[in-house]
């Protein structure tokens, strides 16, 4: 899976790559059978809002899926922001994951439910 980091008002260390590249090793085993798996990440920094300063926001494209997946959090500090990002995008991926295997368990169900009426007919 390829991502890229994209800074905005922040200087992007390589702790903070690290950091991101790490949390993002960790979705691998959801999506290693995607071979154009691809995630934009963004983290800014906005010091004139009230609240949470830091924002962070990821953007997963696979042309396979029919939509893409975005997640966006704010948080105190920028690992939080990430930390909580990252929650709601393996969120994302994990029901989207789920609602495919429900339509194929459906159609094999309807499958299976054919072949056994033909089976009582003979």
């Amino acid at each position: 899976m390829h991502h890229n980091i994209k800074a905005t008002e922040i200087v992007l260390t390589p702790e903070i790559r690290v950091y991101v590249g790490k949390r993002l090793s960790s979705m691998d085993k959801f999506v290693s059978h995607l071979a154009a798996a691809r995630v934009d990440v963004e983290l800014e920094h906005t010091p004139l809002v009230d609240g949470p300063h830091y924002r962070a926001e990821a953007t997963f494209w696979e042309p396979a899926l029919e939509t893409s997946l975005r997640a966006e959090a704010r948080g105190q500090t920028l690992h939080e922001a990430i930390d909580l990002m990252m929650g709601e995008l393996f969120g994302d991926i994990t029901r989207q994951k789920r609602r495919r295997l429900d339509i194929l368990r459906r159609g094999a169900l309807r499958v299976k439910e054919y072949l056994r009426g033909l089976r009582d007919r003979f």
